[in-house]
């Protein structure tokens, strides 16, 4: 995972409200901190080098493998979760990734998303997803981003204080990577509803590559956002 998407991922992470994707975020905030800690050993030991202190030398060099080896292990548990939660979305060929992008949001992430809202431990008042609908164009801007952001919309639980905790803290376990925002609280346990947002971010393998000549016109890359109106969970893609 690159850096300029890890620093994309930390604002995501930091600037929310409530993030209760937390097992998650710990692997993610955990990685950049162990990069920092590495670079800083490394130009310890280059300092060593340069001085000739023999025994500078020797610890600068037990205190840079010390940080390569915690720092591996972090990017391995990211990528671990990594793979769990992202899609292979390759853009690289913009038409072939456009189809990708067709197939996760109509086919796969609505339902998904759907049946992991389906929680029998608390009684799911709302839930309807609205997954905005994707680019017709293989050229629009969607397919340079670093990071894929669909809003989802809000569910709506009631239940107990710890069962409705509990359904909180499930999105934990979502095949996708979900950010849950600040619950609204009504009522007292045992009939106590929660009201809440949920975000979907994605993160492509490859962003867009060349533009394709389009029939009849330039290669004129379309909007970021602007895909088309809001589809159902399945949102189906604009007309050509």
């Amino acid at each position: 995972m690159s850096l300029s998407k890890l620093k994309r991922l930390h604002v995501i992470i930091i600037g929310s409200v409530l993030c209760v994707i937390a097992g998650v975020a710990v692997f993610f905030l955990q990685v950049k901190p162990q990069m920092d800690a590495y670079k800083a050993a490394d130009a310890r030991y280059q300092a060593a080098v340069v001085k000739g202190n023999e025994q500078a030398k020797a610890q600068a060099i037990k205190d840079r493998d010390d940080a390569r080896m915690a720092m591996q292990i972090a990017q391995a548990m990211l990528d671990v979760q990594m793979k769990r939660r992202m899609p292979n979305l390759n853009f690289s060929r913009r038409d072939i990734g456009m189809l990708a992008l067709w197939n996760e949001q109509i086919k796969t992430l609505g339902p998904l998303l759907e049946h992991f809202a389906d929680d029998a431990n608390v009684k799911v008042a709302q839930a309807g997803f609205k997954i905005q609908a994707p680019p017709s164009n293989p050229n629009d801007g969607v397919f340079d981003q670093d990071v894929l952001v669909f809003p989802l919309g809000s569910v709506t639980v009631v239940g107990d204080f710890k069962r409705v905790m509990g359904n909180i803290r499930r999105w934990n376990n979502c095949q996708r990577l979900v950010m849950v925002g600040p619950p609204k609280l009504v009522g007292v346990s045992p009939q106590l509803a929660a009201t809440y947002d949920l975000t979907c971010y994605i993160f492509p393998v490859a962003k867009g590559g060349p533009t394709i000549q389009m029939a009849g016109g330039g290669a004129a890359a379309g909007t970021p956002g602007a895909v088309g109106a809001p589809g159902g969970a399945g949102g189906q893609p604009p007309m050509p």
